[in-house]
């Protein structure tokens, strides 16, 4: 038989609760000026999943093309009218 120590679920436990606090010791804190800070700083740290990505481009290909402005409409622009 093996000699090794047997870990008790107290144990166990304890050692995850020590690694929990660790981890979250480490993370910095992060405040936020208004709720749109916060959404910019969720988009840049959270991945897309590629399933998401896949239908976003497909949705995208569906639509129809943009209408072609005018030539005239292209110098002008349209707030002189």
């Amino acid at each position: 038989m093996n000699p090794q120590k047997k870990v008790t679920r107290q144990e166990a436990q304890e050692q995850q609760e020590t690694q929990s606090e660790q981890q979250t010791q480490q993370e910095p804190v992060c405040e936020f000026g208004s709720v749109e800070e916060m959404l910019r700083h969720d988009a840049i740290h959270t991945p897309v999943p590629p399933a998401i990505v896949e239908r976003l481009q497909e949705s995208v290909r569906q639509l129809p093309p943009a209408p072609r402005r005018s030539w005239w409409r292209r110098i002008i622009g349209d707030s002189g009218l």
